[in-house]
């Protein structure tokens, strides 16, 4: 009966919603009543009485009341006296009234300074500078190819490795410049025969010994070679050079001096 009581006197969830909600309301309410912005009397610009003094000494008092009075070079604060008052200044030249006059030389005096230094500096012996022996160098000769005395062929090209088999002597050209090579362009067969030569240029500066060394080129027979099908024309076909360097010999004076004839 008595837990009827008890549970019979609690308040219901909606009266204590209705109280939070109250309290709430009542605080929301004061903090919009108190914060409310107040309104600023404005203030009035009445000025306050002042005094002033009147007469013949009251400018110096009155100028006290400068604000530019320390605060600024003023002329009748401090620095007036020191910044602002510039007293004019006198420049005078300086004058000279000595008259002038020179001093004679003494002559005992003169070139002590050089007695004096050559006093306490005395010359040391000059020092003594070690000569390397000498060694006698013999120059070193280059030995060169003697000048050819005759003349020679030279093979090049695929003959280079060919033998010739009858190598003729080659003459000697007489010529008032130096003859340069003649080389021939020759064409050699299996067996060893000359089948085409051609004289190519320039000349060596000599006809004869370019007809010379056609001649020799075309008559010449070199060892034959070992082909494997006898019949194929083609087969052991050799290109090559055959250089002739000739061997020039002066030119013989035949022309002798004519003498005037005799009332020329």
């Amino acid at each position: 009966m008595i837990q009827d009581l008890v549970e019979s006197q609690r308040w219901p969830t909606r009266r204590w919603w209705a109280l939070i909600g109250l309290v709430f309301a009542t605080q929301l309410g004061l903090i919009l009543w108190l914060g409310r912005p107040q309104r600023m009397l404005p203030l009035t610009n009445d000025r306050a009485p002042t005094l002033r003094l009147a007469g013949q000494g009251s400018a110096e008092v009155l100028a006290l009341t400068d604000p530019t009075l320390f605060a600024l070079p003023h002329r009748e604060g401090f620095s007036g006296p020191a910044w602002l008052t510039i007293h004019a200044q006198e420049f005078r030249p300086f004058a000279w009234s000595e008259p002038p006059f020179s001093l004679a030389p003494i002559q005992m005096q003169l070139g002590a300074d050089f007695e004096t230094f050559m006093s306490t500096n005395q010359p040391e012996g000059l020092p003594v500078v070690a000569q390397p022996e000498l060694k006698f160098k013999v120059p070193v000769v280059v030995q060169s190819e003697p000048f050819p005395t005759e003349s020679t062929l030279l093979l090049t090209g695929g003959l280079a490795g060919r033998h010739l088999l009858a190598p003729s002597a080659l003459p000697s050209w007489p010529s008032a410049e130096i003859l340069t090579n003649s080389v021939v362009h020759v064409l050699v067969a299996a067996d060893g025969e000359s089948i085409s030569a051609t004289l190519l240029r320039p000349t060596s500066g000599s006809i004869e010994a370019d007809q010379y060394a056609l001649r020799e080129a075309r008559k010449a027979r070199f060892e034959p070679l070992m082909i494997n099908d006898p019949t194929n024309p083609l087969e052991g076909l050799t290109w090559g050079q055959l250089v002739f360097e000739w061997h020039t010999l002066p030119l013989s004076i035949t022309n002798q001096a004519v003498e005037p004839a005799p009332g020329k």
